[in-house]
């Protein structure tokens, strides 16, 4: 009976360390989707989503545009755009519905990636934000948004 006792207390022993490493290790990510929160906002018929790092003193770190036929700036068609304004770690990735994307990732802090092109008028999307650092990300809620 003492040898079942001991690889009881054992196995017991091994599965607590287990546990506690496999909480431990999820911490960091935890964590870090606790840091971001994001706001919608309108500007003159554009849409942004901003991107707010909440462990840093609530920093405006990035945002998503988008903008229907914006020909002002330049860009051809409707415009989706990722800009990542603070040296965070972090990087910044808008979606649109279509499959459309444009991304700071592997990019440093000040930086701004846009993806282009016409979509047919008066259709409906969808655009969405994330935070992303490695395999992880963290996404706003998907906004409606118009060409």
């Amino acid at each position: 009976m003492p040898n079942i006792k001991a690889r009881l207390a054992a196995m017991t022993g091994a599965a607590a360390l287990t546990a506690g490493l496999l909480v431990a290790g999820a911490g960091p990510a935890s964590a870090a989707e606790d840091d971001f929160h994001f706001e919608l906002q309108h500007v003159g018929g554009n849409t942004y989503i901003n991107v707010f790092n909440d462990s840093m003193d609530g920093r405006l770190a990035g945002w998503s545009g988008w903008w229907a036929d914006p020909g002002t700036d330049g860009s051809p068609g409707d415009t989706l755009e990722a800009y990542d304004n603070l040296a965070d770690g972090y990087g910044i990735e808008a979606h649109l519905s279509t499959g459309r994307t444009a991304s700071t990732r592997g990019h440093s802090a000040k930086y701004q990636d846009t993806a282009s092109g016409n979509l047919p008028e008066g259709h409906k999307y969808q655009m969405w934000v994330c935070v992303v650092k490695g395999s992880w990300s963290k996404c706003s809620g998907k906004e409606d948004v118009w060409a």
